[in-house]
């Protein structure tokens, strides 16, 4: 058996941590949630069309002629500003919520690891007869056969 994580978050910092995510949703009130066809159906700007949009908005902001709206040339520049602020958030968060995947993965499979250690020690003990490690077996053994969820119809029977 491993133990890569050895940690404890206590309920101040889960809360603190949970206020923060609360308090990038009150920064950032314009966020949106986009539909699978909604995002399928917009032109996206990647790394390799910022350059071609970023100099079409400075020609804009330099030659009236080829400017349709002065209005549109300032939504233009909005979008640029957010876009770059909103890029290395992204990358920040993305890091972030890959390391807290990661590690609630690894915790995860620790506490997996453990519960099956258990699961094996109570079937030995239940073999050689030590009194209430039979309960305990068929407790463990109709969640670990079930995945975790009881069996509606036996959870029904022993109610």
């Amino acid at each position: 058996m491993f133990n890569v994580i050895n940690a404890k978050i206590s309920d101040e910092d889960s809360q603190s941590v949970l206020q923060a995510i609360n308090t990038i949703h009150q920064k950032f009130p314009f966020l949106v949630k986009l539909s699978s066809a909604e995002s399928k159906s917009l032109a996206m700007l990647q790394d390799g069309r910022y350059p071609f949009a970023s100099k079409a908005v400075d020609y804009a902001s330099r030659e009236q002629s080829i400017c349709p709206n002065p209005q549109l040339l300032e939504e233009a520049k909005k979008d640029i500003g957010i876009y770059d602020k909103l890029q290395i958030v992204d990358r920040e968060l993305s890091r972030l919520s890959e390391m807290v995947a990661d590690t609630r993965k690894l915790a995860g499979a620790e506490l997996y690891e453990f519960a099956r250690i258990i699961y094996k020690m109570a079937k030995i003990s239940a073999s050689i007869g030590t009194p209430g490690t039979q309960n305990i077996v068929d407790d463990l053994g109709q969640l670990f056969a079930n995945n975790g969820k009881r069996d509606p119809v036996k959870a029904e029977v022993a109610q």
